[in-house]
This record gives structure tokens, C-alpha cells and sequence, in this order.
């Protein structure tokens, strides 16, 4: 009898358990529900809540509610990554750590597209910080968030664009000269066309201006070397190599002034300028046939009174 009585208790307490698993598995079904429908209603932060609720009570329930739990284990990295999109884009500490956490939750559960899709916004936030700082001319600060950028993203050309502007702001030379030539070299390799040319304008730019500075004070091997790297820069940048004839003529260099002048012709076929600076080296290499060829093919701009001297005057040209 009371083996009767112990075996009724127990298969009650059984009965009761069933009861039990089969209501909590109902809560895990209603609350992976629910958080599909906050899902689909963009309250990203509710949702997040009962998912993460809905694989508690998954794990509490077991085998039986594991279907539900890999569903709501799956859908929670894209809410983390979705809550950034509703962050103001000037919040820049709030974002990087909504990312942050994107990629933490992302790893918990295996989700790596995900991850990486997390992981290639961060490089943009660091590189939206680093240029509000250089619009404030705070320079260093902004170089150590475009090397966070970069950090992250080793061929992202933009960040080592605006890392040469900084320098170039503080008149750090080597370290713009630098950072513009890998600008140039991962905008061209990774498609970033824009950057890349860019980068080649500004640095060309800088050495063309430094050749004209030191035109102006005649320290003409100054000029050269400046105007040399520019055209080293930008192979197709008629100024530089007309800089190198000028400077070349003035040093009385006149195969090289030759050479340069050339070189500028290929880039615009006809321009009085060069074809002034090539009289004046066939001149200074007493080739006066070629001096006269090249003077009379200046046809206007501020050096035809001067040819029409050199023909008429001073070489007396047939």
C-alpha cells in the first residue's frame, strides 16, 4: 500500500514536471515571437532585451527549446549592428562603442559577416573624428584617430590623405611626403581614384610651390630639386618640367633646359613659353639656327617682344 502511495507521488511530481517544461518552452516560443515583432517595429533596444530573455529561458528549458534559442542567438549580432544606424552621426563615442559591442556579440555567436560588417564601419568613425579635429587645427589628435583608421584598415587611402594634409599644416615635410605617396599608392592599388589623385595634387603642389619660392630668390638648385620632385610626383605636370628648363637656363645648364623644355611639349604641344626657354638654350649652346626656329615659334604672351628682339636684333635671323 504504501509503495502504491509512494509511486502515485512520484508519478505526479513527474506529471507536474511535464506540465512545467511544456509551459516554460510556451515562454520561450512567446517571448522569440515577441521579439520578432519589436524587431519588425525598429525598437531595436526591446528587442534585443527579449531576445536575449527568450535564450535564457531556451537554456533553461534545453534540447527542447534549442531550435528557439540558435533562432534568437542568430538574430541577435544584426540588432546590435542595427542600433548604430538610429545613433546621431556626431556622436562619435556612442557609435564606436555600439560597434564595438556589434563585434563583441558577433563573435559570441559565430555570426561573421556580421563582425565584419562591424569591423569595416569603425575605420570611417575614426576617420570622421581625426578630420573634425583637423578642421579645428588640432592636428596631433587628429593624426592619432586617422592611425586608428588605418590600424584597422592597413590600405585606407583617405586616412593617409588627411594624415598629410595635418603634416603638411605643420610643415612636417618628410613625414607629409610620406603619407601622401601611400595615399597615392593604396587609392591606386584598392580604387580609391579620388584620394589617390589628390594626394598626387597636393604633394606635386608643394614641391611645384617651393621651386617657385626658390626661383624668386635665385637659389636656382633649390628650384631644381623642388621642381624635380614635383615632376617625380606627377610625370605629366607641364609647370614642373617648365620650372626645370627656367631654373636649368638660369644655371646655364642647357642640355638639361633642352631636355626639360622637350619634356613640356610633350605634355602641350604648343606653348611660347617653352619654346622661349628652348631659343634661350640654343642660344647659350651657340646653336643660332635652332635658337632662331624655336624664337619665332613664340607667337604672343609676354616674351614676344622679347624673341622678336633675339630675331631681329640680336641674332639677326634670315
Amino acid at each position: 500500500m504504501k509503495c502504491i502511495k509512494l509511486l502515485s507521488v512520484i508519478v505526479f511530481m513527474f506529471g507536474f514536471a511535464l506540465m512545467g517544461s511544456a509551459q516554460t518552452l510556451q515562454d520561450v516560443a512567446e517571448s522569440l515571437s515577441k521579439g520578432v515583432e519589436l524587431r519588425a517595429a525598429r525598437d531595436f533596444d526591446a528587442a534585443i532585451d527579449e531576445f536575449e530573455r527568450c535564450i535564457e529561458l531556451a537554456k533553461s528549458v534545453g534540447d527542447d527549446a534549442l531550435e528557439h534559442q540558435m533562432s534568437a542567438e542568430g538574430v541577435l549580432p544584426e540588432l546590435y549592428l542595427a542600433k548604430v544606424q538610429g545613433l546621431p552621426r556626431t556622436e562619435f563615442g556612442a557609435i564606436l562603442e555600439a560597434l564595438e559591442t556589434a563585434v563583441e556579440v558577433a563573435e559570441k555567436y559565430n555570426d561573421q559577416r556580421t563582425k565584419e560588417s562591424a569591423e569595416r564601419q569603425m575605420p570611417q568613425i575614426y576617420l570622421a573624428i581625426g578630420n573634425t579635429l583637423r578642421s579645428e587645427q588640432k592636428f596631433d589628435e587628429a593624426i592619432q584617430n586617422f592611425d586608428k583608421a588605418i590600424d584597422r584598415n592597413p590600405d585606407f587611402a583617405q586616412a593617409y590623405f588627411l594624415k598629410g594634409v595635418c603634416y603638411e599644416s605643420m610643415r612636417n615635410e618628410v613625414d607629409m611626403d610620406e603619407n601622401y605617396r601611400l595615399a597615392i599608392e593604396k587609392g591606386r592599388a584598392f580604387g580609391d581614384a579620388q584620394n589617390a589623385q589628390s594626394a598626387q595634387q597636393r604633394l606635386r603642389n608643394y614641391y611645384y610651390n617651393a621651386g617657385v619660392s626658390a626661383q624668386r630668390a635665385q637659389r636656382w638648385d633649390d628650384a631644381i630639386a623642388a621642381f624635380t620632385k614635383s615632376a617625380e610626383v606627377d610625370d605629366n605636370y607641364f609647370e614642373a618640367f617648365l620650372g626645370l628648363a627656367m631654373s636649368f637656363n638660369a644655371r646655364r645648364s642647357w642640355d638639361n633646359a633642352i631636355l626639360n623644355a622637350e619634356k613640356a611639349l610633350q605634355i602641350r604641344e604648343s606653348a611660347d613659353v617653352v619654346f622661349w626657354e628652348l631659343g634661350v638654350a640654343y642660344k647659350g649652346k651657340n646653336d643660332r639656327t635652332r635658337a632662331c626656329e624655336n624664337f619665332r615659334k613664340v607667337t604672343g604672351g609676354p616674351r614676344l617682344e622679347n624673341a622678336k628682339h633675339e630675331i631681329e636684333v640680336v641674332l639677326k635671323c634670315n
